[in-house]
């Protein structure tokens, strides 16, 4: 289960990290594993839900960081 911690930290990496961030967009898992960070089911399926509507609304992925998982 990724920390909120962990959840910042790949948040950060994605708007530092052009590379990480494209990876992030194509495989999240990957690119989380890469930091030695895992997703539950349950923030996979929010993850991807918040990517989608960010997507929708012209927002990079970095910016989805900003909300709590619960």
């Amino acid at each position: 289960m990724a920390t909120e911690a962990e959840l910042k930290k790949i948040g950060i990496k994605s708007i530092e990290d052009d590379s990480f961030r494209k990876l992030f967009k194509a495989d999240p898992v990957k690119a989380a594993a890469t930091l030695g960070i895992t997703f539950t089911p349950e923030q996979l399926a929010e993850l991807k839900k918040r990517r989608d509507v960010l997507e929708k609304a012209g927002l990079r992925e970095s910016k989805m960081f900003g909300y709590p998982y619960t």
